[in-house]
Protein backbone atom coordinates (compact mmCIF):
# COMPACT_ATOMS: atom_id res chain seq x y z
CA UNK A 1 0.00 0.00 0.00
CA UNK A 2 1.35 3.30 -0.94
CA UNK A 3 1.18 6.48 1.98
CA UNK A 4 1.72 9.67 0.47
CA UNK A 5 1.51 13.38 2.06
CA UNK A 6 0.96 15.53 -0.79
CA UNK A 7 0.92 19.59 -0.06
CA UNK A 8 0.13 22.44 -2.33
CA UNK A 9 3.06 24.13 -1.69
CA UNK A 10 5.66 22.09 -0.38
CA UNK A 11 5.20 18.99 -2.93
CA UNK A 12 4.69 15.32 -1.67
CA UNK A 13 6.55 12.99 0.06
CA UNK A 14 5.49 9.34 -0.91
CA UNK A 15 6.67 6.85 2.20
CA UNK A 16 8.00 3.97 -0.07
CA UNK A 17 10.25 1.05 1.21
CA UNK A 18 13.51 2.79 0.34
CA UNK A 19 12.33 6.59 1.99
CA UNK A 20 10.04 5.51 5.12
CA UNK A 21 7.25 3.98 6.10
CA UNK A 22 3.53 4.87 8.19
CA UNK A 23 2.98 3.13 11.48
CA UNK A 24 0.31 3.81 12.78
CA UNK A 25 -2.55 6.08 12.16
CA UNK A 26 -6.07 7.19 12.46
CA UNK A 27 -8.94 9.21 12.64
CA UNK A 28 -10.02 11.75 15.45
CA UNK A 29 -13.55 12.90 15.92
CA UNK A 30 -14.75 14.92 18.69
CA UNK A 31 -17.20 16.96 19.84
CA UNK A 32 -18.10 20.11 22.54
CA UNK A 33 -21.14 20.24 24.44
CA UNK A 34 -22.09 22.47 26.51
CA UNK A 35 -21.92 22.07 29.96
CA UNK A 36 -25.48 24.30 31.05
CA UNK A 37 -28.68 22.71 31.80
CA UNK A 38 -30.18 21.86 28.30
CA UNK A 39 -34.53 23.10 28.14
CA UNK A 40 -36.36 19.82 28.12
CA UNK A 41 -37.74 19.73 24.47
CA UNK A 42 -35.01 21.61 22.83
CA UNK A 43 -33.29 20.44 19.59
CA UNK A 44 -29.40 18.77 21.10
CA UNK A 45 -28.17 20.08 18.18
CA UNK A 46 -27.90 23.51 19.23
CA UNK A 47 -25.93 22.37 22.25
CA UNK A 48 -23.21 20.47 20.38
CA UNK A 49 -20.44 21.80 18.67
CA UNK A 50 -18.44 19.56 16.23
CA UNK A 51 -14.83 19.85 16.38
CA UNK A 52 -12.59 19.69 13.03
CA UNK A 53 -11.52 16.10 12.35
CA UNK A 54 -7.69 15.16 13.31
CA UNK A 55 -5.96 12.70 11.29
CA UNK A 56 -2.77 11.21 13.66
CA UNK A 57 0.18 9.91 11.85
CA UNK A 58 3.76 8.25 12.79
CA UNK A 59 6.19 6.69 10.93
CA UNK A 60 10.39 6.27 9.86
CA UNK A 61 12.29 8.43 7.42
CA UNK A 62 15.26 6.58 5.75
CA UNK A 63 17.81 7.57 3.99
CA UNK A 64 18.35 11.22 4.77
CA UNK A 65 17.07 14.15 6.02
CA UNK A 66 14.80 15.86 2.66
CA UNK A 67 11.58 13.80 4.12
CA UNK A 68 11.98 15.69 7.40
CA UNK A 69 13.14 18.46 6.12
CA UNK A 70 10.12 18.63 3.74
CA UNK A 71 7.56 17.63 6.64
CA UNK A 72 9.20 20.62 8.64
CA UNK A 73 8.36 23.03 5.64
CA UNK A 74 5.01 21.77 5.65
CA UNK A 75 4.82 22.59 8.71
CA UNK A 76 6.40 26.43 8.91
CA UNK A 77 4.29 27.59 5.62
CA UNK A 78 0.91 25.81 6.42
CA UNK A 79 0.86 24.09 3.42
CA UNK A 80 -2.66 22.46 2.63
CA UNK A 81 -2.81 18.90 2.22
CA UNK A 82 -4.19 15.95 1.04
CA UNK A 83 -3.34 12.22 2.79
CA UNK A 84 -3.67 9.34 1.39
CA UNK A 85 -3.43 5.57 3.13
CA UNK A 86 -5.46 3.34 4.79
CA UNK A 87 -7.42 6.34 5.96
CA UNK A 88 -7.60 9.49 3.47
CA UNK A 89 -8.29 13.02 3.75
CA UNK A 90 -8.22 16.73 1.46
CA UNK A 91 -7.74 19.91 3.02
CA UNK A 92 -5.81 19.10 6.05
CA UNK A 93 -3.03 21.35 7.92
CA UNK A 94 -0.06 20.18 10.61
CA UNK A 95 -1.05 21.17 13.47
CA UNK A 96 1.84 19.45 15.61
CA UNK A 97 4.89 17.82 14.43
CA UNK A 98 7.34 15.64 15.89
CA UNK A 99 10.83 14.86 14.40
CA UNK A 100 13.16 12.24 16.51
CA UNK A 101 16.44 11.43 15.42
CA UNK A 102 17.51 7.87 16.24
CA UNK A 103 20.60 6.31 17.17
CA UNK A 104 19.03 2.92 15.21
CA UNK A 105 18.57 4.74 12.12
CA UNK A 106 21.64 6.71 10.88
CA UNK A 107 20.59 9.06 8.70
CA UNK A 108 16.87 8.77 8.96
CA UNK A 109 14.05 9.57 11.99
CA UNK A 110 10.92 8.63 13.45
CA UNK A 111 8.17 11.13 13.18
CA UNK A 112 4.80 12.22 15.12
CA UNK A 113 2.50 14.52 13.15
CA UNK A 114 -1.26 16.07 13.62
CA UNK A 115 -2.97 16.70 10.42
CA UNK A 116 -6.07 18.53 10.87
CA UNK A 117 -9.36 19.43 8.77
CA UNK A 118 -9.80 22.97 7.57
CA UNK A 119 -13.55 23.27 6.89
CA UNK A 120 -13.36 26.03 4.02
CA UNK A 121 -16.40 27.59 2.89
CA UNK A 122 -17.79 30.02 0.27
CA UNK A 123 -19.81 32.57 0.75
CA UNK A 124 -23.55 31.75 -0.67
CA UNK A 125 -25.50 33.39 -3.86
CA UNK A 126 -29.02 33.12 -4.16
CA UNK A 127 -30.47 34.65 -7.74
CA UNK A 128 -33.82 36.88 -6.50
CA UNK A 129 -35.05 37.58 -9.80
CA UNK A 130 -34.03 41.39 -9.37
CA UNK A 131 -31.65 43.80 -11.58
CA UNK A 132 -29.54 45.83 -10.09
CA UNK A 133 -29.74 49.80 -10.53
CA UNK A 134 -26.15 49.55 -12.35
CA UNK A 135 -27.66 47.06 -14.50
CA UNK A 136 -30.45 49.62 -14.51
CA UNK A 137 -28.01 52.00 -15.66
CA UNK A 138 -26.01 50.63 -18.02
CA UNK A 139 -29.65 49.25 -19.85
CA UNK A 140 -30.53 50.31 -23.55
CA UNK A 141 -30.73 53.99 -24.06
CA UNK A 142 -34.32 53.58 -25.66
CA UNK A 143 -35.61 52.49 -22.79
CA UNK A 144 -34.32 55.49 -20.44
CA UNK A 145 -37.35 57.69 -19.80
CA UNK A 146 -36.88 61.19 -20.38
CA UNK A 147 -36.41 62.39 -17.07
CA UNK A 148 -33.34 60.23 -16.98
CA UNK A 149 -32.29 60.88 -20.10
CA UNK A 150 -31.35 64.36 -19.32
CA UNK A 151 -30.00 63.93 -16.27
CA UNK A 152 -26.27 63.26 -15.94
CA UNK A 153 -23.68 62.57 -13.15
CA UNK A 154 -20.78 64.86 -12.82
CA UNK A 155 -19.59 64.07 -9.16
CA UNK A 156 -20.75 66.73 -6.58
CA UNK A 157 -21.54 69.40 -8.91
CA UNK A 158 -24.98 70.62 -9.40
CA UNK A 159 -27.20 68.57 -12.04
CA UNK A 160 -29.71 70.71 -14.35
CA UNK A 161 -32.18 68.87 -16.03
CA UNK A 162 -33.51 70.17 -19.96
CA UNK A 163 -37.15 71.15 -18.59
CA UNK A 164 -35.19 74.09 -16.62
CA UNK A 165 -34.81 77.16 -18.71
CA UNK A 166 -32.31 80.31 -17.74
CA UNK A 167 -34.54 82.61 -17.63
CA UNK A 168 -36.42 80.94 -14.89
CA UNK A 169 -33.26 80.42 -12.97
CA UNK A 170 -32.44 84.19 -13.46
CA UNK A 171 -36.07 85.22 -12.64
CA UNK A 172 -35.37 82.88 -9.52
CA UNK A 173 -32.34 84.49 -8.50
CA UNK A 174 -33.46 87.83 -8.78
CA UNK A 175 -36.16 87.37 -6.69
CA UNK A 176 -34.45 87.49 -3.76
CA UNK A 177 -32.63 90.47 -4.99
CA UNK A 178 -30.49 90.82 -1.70
CA UNK A 179 -33.12 90.93 0.30
CA UNK A 180 -33.25 88.28 2.94
CA UNK A 181 -36.20 87.90 5.39
CA UNK A 182 -34.75 86.05 8.62
CA UNK A 183 -33.16 88.31 10.08
CA UNK A 184 -34.60 90.70 12.80
CA UNK A 185 -36.02 94.00 10.92
CA UNK A 186 -36.19 96.48 13.88
CA UNK A 187 -32.20 97.00 14.33
CA UNK A 188 -30.72 98.86 11.71
CA UNK A 189 -27.55 99.91 12.91
CA UNK A 190 -25.19 97.84 15.61
CA UNK A 191 -25.95 98.41 19.32
CA UNK A 192 -22.17 97.84 20.04
CA UNK A 193 -19.25 99.70 19.40
CA UNK A 194 -16.43 97.71 21.03
CA UNK A 195 -15.92 100.28 23.82
CA UNK A 196 -16.37 99.73 27.59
Amino acid sequence: MGYRLTGEKCGSIRFEPDTGTINKEGITMSSKMTENAIEDGSSLNDHVIKSAEQFPIGGILIGGNDAADRLTRMWKERDLLSYSGRVRGSNLVITSLSITPDHKNMGGCSFTATLQKANITSSAYVAMGETLMSQEDAGDEKKKSPQTAATKNTGLTTTVQESITGNAYTSYVNSYDGKSSSGPSTRKTAGYDGVR
